[in-house]
């Protein structure tokens, strides 16, 4: 069977590209689409009409309106992070089977819980990009096989050469800037690489720009019983990591007992380095499972199985570890370190 996708809101501009696996995907038909910020959308829902053929009969510029006009198995939603939760409360009215919402889960730990109150028996996913990177799956095998040992300390730098143009949601003093733009990355990767380990003490930094409302740059320390992490986010690279790899480069260092894993050198897509070989190797990364190359094939696989979702696409998970990015703003807000938030 054809499973029926909607593409809900173009606020984050992976909907374009989720909208593309939907169209390629030989289990899956896009039935309409629907835009309701398209002011502030970073992505294009007229691009998307454009290059899926989309017909004007499934396009849409209110989601309810949508939604009972297609009737849905599966919506993909990218709303602005202040909104995902009132977005999920909305769409399960509709009885759909199963929606995913992009990254980050949700604006606060309260909106997340909102959320994961709202869902009852549909399948539910957040789409993190990388999530559909074979890099970190195989960086997460190589943790889980014990190559390094004990993780003791993960350090993340993640960002980009600037937010989308000015006047996008994302220069919102409420919901924007570096560090809600990315360190939900850092959070929830590094708490699924530390097998759900959360730190007991967070304490972050901001800085805003005097012509900006909103950070650029951030810094959080992560305290654990048995060390720091480490989570920086940039919207002042030299460029775009998805088009050339800036410097200092952006990714992951696990640091363990007995070794170290590294995504961040140039050339190799992962380093490692053991206390037997200590003058590292290379590893490529593994081919992942069909249902693992990308969102829509993820949410197929568990809709034709039953599956539940699991690590960063379980937003269970994504609950815990938004914990982290909680208690990290309200710790710069405070300028204190801060026991982690509930």
């Amino acid at each position: 069977m054809a499973w029926r996708f909607v593409g809900a809101n173009f606020d984050q501009m992976h909907q374009n590209r989720n909208l593309e696996w939907v169209r390629d995907h030989p289990d899956a038909e896009l039935v309409g689409v629907c835009d309701e910020r398209p002011r502030t959308s970073t992505g294009s829902i007229e691009r998307a009409v454009e290059e899926l053929e989309i017909p004007d009969e499934a396009v849409f510029s209110g989601l309810d309106d949508c939604l009972a006009a297609t009737d849905p198995d599966v919506v993909l939603g990218c709303p602005r992070n202040a909104e995902h939760a009132r977005f999920v409360e909305r769409v399960v009215e509709h009885g759909i089977d199963a929606l995913a919402v992009e990254k980050p889960m949700a604006h606060t730990l309260a909106d997340c819980d909102r959320m994961l109150d709202a869902v009852e028996d549909e399948l539910f996913v957040i789409n993190w990009p990388s999530t559909w990177d074979p890099v970190k799956h195989t960086v997460k095998r190589l943790v889980d096989e014990g190559t390094v040992g004990e993780v003791r300390e993960v350090q993340y730098y993640g960002g980009n050469a600037g937010a989308p143009p000015e006047g996008s949601w994302f220069y919102d003093a409420d919901e924007g800037g570096s560090m809600l733009d990315y360190l939900g990355y850092g959070a929830t990767f590094s708490t699924w690489l530390r097998g759900g380990e959360l730190p007991a003490r967070v304490t972050a930094e901001r800085f805003v720009p005097e012509d900006l409302s909103v950070d650029v740059q951030s810094s959080t320390v992560c305290r654990y019983d048995d060390g720091l992490s480490t989570l920086g986010t940039n919207w002042r690279l030299l460029s775009h990591p998805w088009e050339t790899e800036p410097q200092p480069p952006t990714g992951y260092e696990v640091v363990g007992t007995e070794g170290a894993i590294s995504t961040r050198e140039r050339g190799t897509p992962i380093r490692v380095t053991t206390t037997e070989r200590p003058d590292g190797y290379a590893v490529e990364p593994d081919e992942l499972p069909e249902r693992d190359g990308d969102l829509v094939s993820y949410l197929v696989h568990c809709l034709e199985t039953d599956a539940d979702p699991e690590g960063p696409s379980d937003p269970a998970f994504c609950r815990e570890a938004h914990r982290i990015v909680e208690t990290a703003r309200r710790s710069a807000d405070a300028g204190e370190s801060l026991a982690l938030v509930e």
